[in-house]
């Protein structure tokens, strides 16, 4: 499946042919790169199926991704959400997954930004394990890097100073994404928030989880050596509750305790 971590030669065909028009045989030469065995007939049977399911197109010899495809599979592809909560409304899912749970995570907040008109993006975590969950890294530091990019406002507060969290600091902190981390006693710490406006994301993890990747994170070690251990915490972890809701008041009263630290206008 394109874009996925489990890729057929037509799916890798397309991801090259989206980013530029190429002919078959420069697709050949980048496929080849990865797979040294494959042959220019087999890379000219993948286009030529694809080029007949309207997927591509070729035009003078170079070959392109149909933008007709691409607005019809948009179109069909419903978000997780179809239409944002009112005032008031909750949602509740469960995981026994991490992995899991942070993809659907993400892909709940990278809808939710659509609907936030100011910006403003809240998150606190006791410890940013996540960052470093192997078969999500590469995504979340990507998702990171695009509030730079994409010139909006984060904050986030992670509730302990060891070395292991200084170092999600110094690896991500930039001009739109600011980083404090302080301890906060009022704050569970088995609790993972986010707050996009009025919208409200709360993350439980089961207590004896949290308790566990706290006692990992105070013996002062360095992520790297922290993961197998952190791992071995989440492998198992039971159910963890996801809930979204919209509940302005809510959401208002976490803010304040949550920016003490930070430099920005408040509504």
């Amino acid at each position: 499946m394109i874009y996925s971590s489990r890729k057929r030669l037509e799916d890798e065909v397309i991801e090259l042919a989206a980013r530029e028009p190429l002919t078959v045989k420069v697709l050949h030469e980048r496929l080849k790169n990865r797979d040294p065995k494959l042959s220019l007939r087999a890379v000219y049977k993948a286009v030529d199926g694809l080029v007949a399911a309207g997927v591509l197109l070729k035009v003078r010899q170079r070959v392109m991704v149909n933008q007709e495809w691409v607005r019809e599979v948009s179109a069909k592809l419903a978000p997780p959400l179809s239409a944002p909560l009112g005032e008031g409304e909750k949602a509740v899912y469960t995981f026994t997954s991490v992995a899991h749970l942070d993809a659907f995570w993400k892909t709940i907040v990278l809808q939710l930004e659509a609907y936030e008109k100011d910006g403003l993006v809240m998150f606190y975590n006791p410890h940013n394990f996540w960052a470093y969950v192997p078969e999500r890294e590469q995504s979340e530091a990507v998702y990171y890097k695009h509030f730079l990019a994409s010139k909006i406002h984060a904050f986030f507060t992670i509730g302990g100073n060891t070395p292991a969290d200084m170092q999600f600091k110094r690896a991500y902190q930039d001009d739109y994404l600011q980083i404090d981390a302080r301890n906060m006693p009022s704050m569970p710490r088995n609790t993972h928030l986010t707050l996009l406006g009025d919208y409200l994301i709360t993350v439980r993890l089961p207590k004896a989880m949290a308790d566990r990747i706290d006692r990992l994170y105070e013996t002062g070690k360095p992520i790297e050596e922290l993961m197998p251990e952190i791992q071995k915490a989440y492998q198992r972890p039971g159910n963890i509750r996801f809930v979204l809701e919209n509940n302005p008041q809510k959401a208002k009263k976490l803010r304040r305790p949550l920016s003490l630290n930070f430099y920005f206008k408040m509504n």
